[in-house]
């Protein structure tokens, strides 16, 4: 991320008051960070006038597609995904290397989540099915309440295992989190 500061002086970044749904989380605006700035101001830093190109996996061969649902309990503020809890033991997904896969990340709850993998990209396709313009690689996508989002990866570069979960922490912590394995 770039960011040209403002003249001489303090500017606060602020974040906005957002709420994931009714039965969700409310969190109020604050003030995420200050930025100081003193002295002369800077020549502006030359921006590239085109980024690299990027891989579209619409046309790719799929050659696994898979459900992965989010689910929780009001009452016993459990969190799901697939119907269970993190186990930190257990491989949720198993996925080849060199292949293509197409998720369809489900959300059950009447709030958001917010779907993020690690260590892998994904494009993202479509959201409650309406197709999604391809603007770049992602690793988080918002779950809208009782929607969904398909979502397309090449496991190309890495063996191994890493999460995938929600990145509302309190929600993560609870049980939303899985484990993927890319193997050859």
């Amino acid at each position: 991320m770039l960011v040209q500061g403002p003249p001489a002086g303090r500017t606060h970044l602020i974040t906005t008051a957002y709420s994931t749904g009714p039965t969700g989380d409310s969190y109020p605006q604050t003030t995420l960070a200050t930025l100081v700035s003193a002295g002369d101001p800077m020549t502006p830093a030359a921006l590239p006038s085109k980024f690299a190109p990027i891989d579209d996996l619409s046309k790719d061969p799929v050659a696994q597609r898979r459900v992965i649902t989010f689910s929780q309990n009001d009452q016993t503020n459990e969190f799901y995904i697939n119907g269970k809890q993190f186990d930190v033991h257990r491989i949720d997904v198993r996925a080849r290397l060199n292949t293509t896969e197409e998720w369809r990340v489900r959300n059950l709850a009447n709030e958001q989540h917010t779907f993020h993998i690690h260590v892998n990209d994904f494009q993202l396709m479509s959201i409650n099915g309406r197709p999604y313009h391809f603007r770049g690689w992602q690793d988080t996508v918002q779950l809208p309440a009782r929607g969904e989002v398909v979502i397309r990866m090449r496991f190309r570069d890495f063996l191994g295992k890493y999460p995938f979960h929600c990145h509302i922490l309190n929600h993560e912590d609870r049980g939303m989190m899985a484990n993927v394995e890319v193997v050859r």
